[in-house]
């Protein structure tokens, strides 16, 4: 009775109902590691019964006539537990390389790839050549390192600059021996721009015309990538119509349908500026292939 009711406890721990397909990962994985607990106690138990039942009888003559049915169940339950106890483990190792599997892929997946993006802060950045046209008038001034600070980072932003440029809005060059030349893109240069800039004091209208008519004139080519940055923080211009006309009339390919020049705008927004800077450069970046961007003043 005592065999028949261990022999019982074993079926029922043997038989289980088969997993649904949805079931988690990490669940299976659980059940898998009670299951196995489950069946070395079992064996354990049986094991112990085993060696009760051959201690009890002290003939092997009448212990194969007594005990021998007994015995034979319990080493048949025994083989069965242990081919249950390896399928077991067997699915364990499975679920556990699964596992493995997934924490790589997600890791792959997730792991960032170190590779230069050609557009910084929603700013296309894929030019060779950059022309900035900077407000200098007396607000602009007054937050004059700041401007000199985000020109020098918007060439840093930029994969490969060979050369660039730099005038205010009347079209007035930093170094007028530089005109119709490009700047080499190179510590030394730019140590004699930030220099040049810090002492820089030329008129100004706050107002590009006359700034994106030069820079087109002299330095736009059709084979080049080139991108104009205007900085400033006012237009005290009569009328949007003449920027725009501008460009549309000395940025436009016929071919391909679109602004040869990127023109991009940064708009410093102090108590100073005033909103119609940036209502003109939304326009003007939009129908130009480029971007606007306001920063506000530290």
């Amino acid at each position: 009775m005592i065999t028949c009711g261990f022999g019982a406890i074993l079926i029922l721990l043997i038989i289980t109902k088969p997993t649904p397909v949805n079931v988690v990962l990490v669940d299976e994985k659980l059940e898998s590691e009670a299951e196995i607990s489950a069946v070395f106690d079992a064996v354990s138990q049986l094991k112990i019964m085993w060696e009760d039942i051959q201690s009890s009888i002290p003939d092997p003559e009448v212990k194969q006539d007594q005990g021998g049915d007994s015995l034979e169940e319990i080493d048949s339950s025994v083989m069965l537990a242990k081919q249950k106890l390896m399928d077991l483990q067997s699915d364990n190792q499975g679920l556990e390389l699964v596992k493995q599997s997934l924490e790589k892929a997600t890791i792959q997946v997730t792991t960032p790839v170190k590779k230069r993006s050609l557009e910084v802060g929603g700013i296309p950045v894929d030019s060779e050549y950059v022309i900035f046209i900077v407000d200098t008038s007396g607000s602009m001034n007054l937050i004059w390192e700041q401007v000199i600070d985000v020109m020098d980072k918007i060439l840093e932003i930029h994969p490969t600059v060979r050369g660039f440029q730099v005038m205010n809005d009347n079209g007035i060059h930093l170094f007028s021996g530089t005109k119709r030349r490009w700047l080499p893109d190179t510590s030394v240069s730019r140590r004699n721009v930030k220099r040049t800039l810090r002492n820089w004091r030329e008129f100004s209208n706050s107002s590009p015309v006359e700034g994106l008519q030069t820079a087109l004139s002299l330095y736009a080519r059709k084979s080049d990538k080139i991108s104009i940055y205007i900085l400033g923080d006012d237009f005290t211009g009569s009328s949007y119509d003449s920027v725009i006309d501008t460009l549309d009339s000395m940025n436009f390919s016929s071919k391909t349908k679109s602004a040869i020049v990127r023109v991009h705008s940064i708009g410093f927004i102090s108590e100073y500026g005033s909103e119609r800077y940036a209502t003109l450069m939304r326009a003007v970046t939009e129908r130009n292939r480029g971007a606007f961007l306001g920063l506000p003043i530290e």
